[in-house]
């Protein structure tokens, strides 16, 4: 059966240290679309991960109270808390796909190299208190689970953009991995993934880029990035 979008719903998360404003031109896109668009403006700076979570989840309960099917789009740690919210808990409304958007499903190697220098007191301060918990290959991020839905992930491979702080240290310190200027190819890759896409652009902006927009809207209408 096919559902109109207008009979769906997607919930956008934005990443650390951003607003719903850095998501604003994919919210068109898919209003523009058809879709009920909720963009989730969180603390991301103030609260650990898990507490983030608990934010979530209770966003979702309030979902829950006008069911339909629900859609989720996460840029970065926006992915982190939806794939960490989601997995392993049944919401009370229709769960459809999920994207995840330069989310580092494996960590991020800025933050471990941080921590292992005198930044790591800083870490909160620069980045916001979710940071601490960032480093490659931290242990919780290899516990949680896969949340039961078909799930995207898209990765940007532009190292260097002069407004991301994180990418003039990635670009001295990262060698030749490749990386959107914050997170690694390798890390944004997630085992089980329905699909993936890479594209030329760089971490802070990836939601802005009309490629990307076009990729999210083809999988929430299909299950798959390409054409």
């Amino acid at each position: 059966m096919i559902i109109a979008p207008e009979a769906q719903r997607v919930v956008l998360l934005h990443g650390l240290s951003r607003t719903r404003r850095s998501l604003a031109r994919l919210e068109a896109a898919l209003r523009e679309a058809g879709y009920e668009v909720i963009n989730w403006d969180y603390p991301s700076r103030r609260h650990s991960i898990a507490e983030l979570v608990v934010l979530f989840r209770a966003l979702c309960d309030e979902l829950g109270r006008q069911p339909k099917l629900t859609h989720f789009v996460g840029h970065s740690l926006g992915g982190l808390i939806i794939r960490a919210g989601l997995a392993g808990w049944q919401p009370t409304f229709a769960l459809g796909r999920l994207v995840l958007i330069a989310s580092p499903n494996r960590g991020a190697g800025i933050i471990t190299r941080l921590t292992a220098t005198r930044l790591l007191a800083d870490l909160p301060r620069l980045f916001g208190r979710p940071a601490l918990e960032l480093g490659r290959d931290a242990a919780w991020l290899g516990s949680i689970g896969m949340p039961a839905a078909e799930i995207g992930v898209i990765a940007g491979t532009r190292g260097f953009h002069p407004l991301n702080p994180a990418s003039w240290l990635n670009t001295l310190l990262a060698g030749e991995v490749a990386h959107d200027g914050t997170v690694e190819l390798d890390s944004a890759m997630l085992p089980g993934m329905t699909d993936f896409l890479s594209v030329d652009v760089s971490h802070t902006f990836i939601c802005d880029d009309e490629r990307v927009i076009a990729a999210v809207r083809r999988f929430l209408e299909a299950g798959r990035f390409g054409e």
